[in-house]
């Protein structure tokens, strides 16, 4: 119990002795015979708080001429209860005065606007026909009940079309909110859209409505009414006894959109507003935003936001030389390799006995690169064998890794990184949207995180469904949407064919729960027959029987995941080696314009023709001389010979004029 003024406390303790004293020392107090019997008391609260759990009291000033009344509700109400405070989540209010004019004044503060709020008055005096209190727009769409000295009242239903005061006999007949209402085969304006998977309806006609012309769903076959809300609404129809019309919300807002406090333009919460409807479903979001302004009821069940991203696609790098190593190795390579080539060279010029050809720095890089592949080996390492047998067993080393782990990388095939992050939908440079007006972005995301908060930027507006199929043709859009059952459905009717290209962000950016919007006389009954059918698992039911039959394989494809999966050997094309051959060519044309420069070098004012010509001559001549020593070694050998009978003189004599006959003729 809180009591919120110090003349509560005074008053109290000249009634009671002690306000914050329990329930049990206020029984102590000598009570004064009430006009109400406790029986009949009891009653009254039963009826008038049908849901409390907690109570709060407004007290008129006079409370000594209520002091009765108060203890005898306080010593019978079996909940904690709050004085002159307003609790929303305490939404029972008990009224105690002498007169009506000091009860109508606390009558301002309660929020009577909220269907579920129960209200009972207990005025300690008389009460007369015309009494403000009989007021019907001060109680909105609460509950109340009315008890005086002079009579008992009860105020009629929310569902009823003007709402009365009526005077009952017992405390018996007041009203209570009871868990279902027959409405007798009324017919409820029901409003909702194309949504799937909880609203299948398409087919519209034309029909009068209250002398307006409204777009009306004809709903005349089971695939019509097909949909996860759509069976639910069916069942709440079947309870409650109604006939409904469904109508299609006009204009481009499907909820619509609130201006400012008091304010909400289009949608079916307009249509709330208004009361041109009774109900309204189509995967509504139980956020701040609505149930501000019409009443929520309770979910059915809780949705999460995803993007669907681009698959990863195979790529063959023209570097993927260059892959097995990361590029923080291929620097620390380059360094050593510098280190090393300058320390060789210094040593070449410090030490005679080194090998003179390291005083050139060129000479030395591309002796130690032949080195580290192990294609380099001269015979002369004089004072250097250490240095270089060390420099040969590190490139052995790597050598091995970096050819080991090649082989594994070009065989297997590569894709790109997957998107799984908004920081990596951000990085990708991916856009989204939608069709229809712009969404209010504080419902889909977490505006306060840094990254989430770059996703509005990243919106584009959606026209048309040739629109989506172009910009998914583009390949950097993504798609929003929504999970429902472990299936992906989109906020857009996106076709198979491109759905095959995308798979689901991990991430999730956010989530909602789905209600249904009512007016407040229906608010108690749809709550009670959800939480029935939520319990007992018929919605789980229907949600996986609407899902098994609508969900198509591409939509339960996009949350399989094929890259990187696929373990098959590839063969290896030209590009994954074009580095390879890109180097050879590169050297090979370095080689050349070198081998040009160096003959032109040695031609100086002559021509590069007039010293092929000259290597042409010293290559014959080397030839000729070649040409020579082979034959007289032939001959020196024939002579050795000549013991041998199968050779005479003459022989040895014709082979020597042959030889220099061909000798002349070569040198001509």
């Amino acid at each position: 119990m809180k009591v919120n003024s110090i003349f509560d406390i005074l008053s109290l303790i000249i009634i009671s002795q002690s306000v914050l004293a329990s329930k049990e020392n206020i029984r102590k107090i000598s009570q004064v015979e009430s006009w109400m019997s406790t029986e009949n008391f009891t009653m009254m609260i039963k009826k008038s708080f049908f849901y409390s759990t907690c109570c709060n009291i407004f007290l008129s000033e006079s409370i000594h001429n209520v002091e009765v009344l108060f203890r005898q509700f306080i010593n019978i109400y079996p909940y904690e209860y709050l004085l002159r405070q307003k609790m929303y989540d305490c939404q029972s209010y008990f009224l105690l005065g002498p007169t009506d004019d000091e009860i109508e004044k606390d009558m301002q503060k309660i929020p009577s606007s909220i269907a579920t709020t129960e209200i009972l008055i207990i005025v300690n005096g008389e009460l007369k026909n015309n009494s403000r209190l009989f007021n019907v727009s001060l109680y909105g769409n609460a509950n109340a009940n009315i008890v005086s000295r002079s009579g008992i009242w009860t105020l009629s239903k929310n569902y009823l079309e003007a709402r009365v005061f009526l005077n009952v006999n017992s405390y018996e007949d007041l009203m209570s909110e009871f868990s279902i209402i027959n409405l007798r085969g009324r017919e409820l304006q029901v409003c909702t859209f194309f949504q799937p998977p909880v609203s299948y309806l398409n087919k519209t006609t034309k029909k009068i409505i209250k002398g307006i012309e409204e777009e009306v769903f004809l709903a005349d076959n089971d695939v019509e009414k097909d949909g996860i809300e759509m069976k639910i609404f069916l069942l709440i129809a079947e309870k409650l006894n109604f006939t409904w019309t469904l109508r299609k919300p006009q204009g481009t807002y499907r909820y619509g959109r609130r201006i400012n406090n008091t304010y909400w333009r289009g949608g079916v919460i307009q249509l709330l507003r208004e009361k041109k409807i009774d109900l309204a479903f189509g995967s509504i979001w139980l956020t701040p935003n609505h149930s501000n302004f019409v009443n929520m009821s309770e979910p059915w069940y809780q949705m999460f936001m995803h993007f669907l991203v681009p698959r990863p696609q195979p790529i063959t790098n023209f570097w993927a030389l260059t892959r097995p190593f990361p590029i923080e190795c291929w620097l620390l390579l380059i360094m050593l390799l510098l280190v090393m080539s300058m320390y060789m060279c210094a040593r070449a010029r410090i030490d005679p006995k080194f090998p003179k050809r390291f005083r050139s720095i060129f000479f030395t890089i591309t002796e130690l690169i032949g080195r580290l592949l192990g294609t380099w080996v001269p015979r002369n390492t004089a004072n250097a064998r250490f240095e270089l047998h060390l420099w040969q067993t590190a490139g052995v080393v790597l050598v091995t890794a970096y050819c080991s782990s090649l082989a594994a990388r070009l065989a297997s095939s590569e894709y790109e990184n997957r998107i799984d992050t908004v920081y990596q939908f951000l990085e990708a440079n991916l856009t989204w949207g939608r069709k229809g007006p712009e969404p209010n972005y504080y419902d889909y995301f977490d505006m306060d995180d840094p990254y989430s908060s770059q996703l509005p930027t990243r919106y584009v507006s959606i026209k048309d469904d040739e629109m989506t199929h172009r910009f998914i043709k583009k390949g950097n859009f993504a798609i929003i949407g929504k999970i429902v059952g472990s299936i992906f459905f989109p906020e857009d009717n996106i076709s198979n064919e491109d759905l095959k290209g995308y798979r689901i962000m991990k991430q999730m950016i956010g989530n909602y729960y789905s209600s249904f919007a009512v007016q407040p006389w229906l608010l108690r009954p749809v709550d009670t027959i959800i939480s029935w059918l939520r319990e007992s698992g018929i919605i789980y039911f229907h949600l996986g029987d609407v899902i098994r039959r609508r969900a198509n394989f591409n939509l339960r494809e996009v949350l399989k995941e094929y890259d990187n999966l696929d373990k098959s050997a590839r063969v290896l094309g030209l590009t994954p080696l074009g580095a390879g051959f890109t180097a050879l060519i590169v050297g090979f044309l370095a080689s050349t314009i070198v081998f040009f420069y160096e003959l032109k070098q040695a031609a100086g004012s002559r021509s590069i023709r007039e010293v092929f010509r000259e290597i042409q001559k010293k290559r014959e001549g080397y030839e000729l001389s070649a040409y020579k020593r082979k034959c007289r070694k032939e001959i020196e050998l024939m002579k050795y010979s000549s013991s041998n009978k199968s050779f005479d003189l003459s022989v040895i004599k014709s082979a020597e004029y042959i030889v220099n006959t061909e000798s002349l003729q070569i040198s001509k």
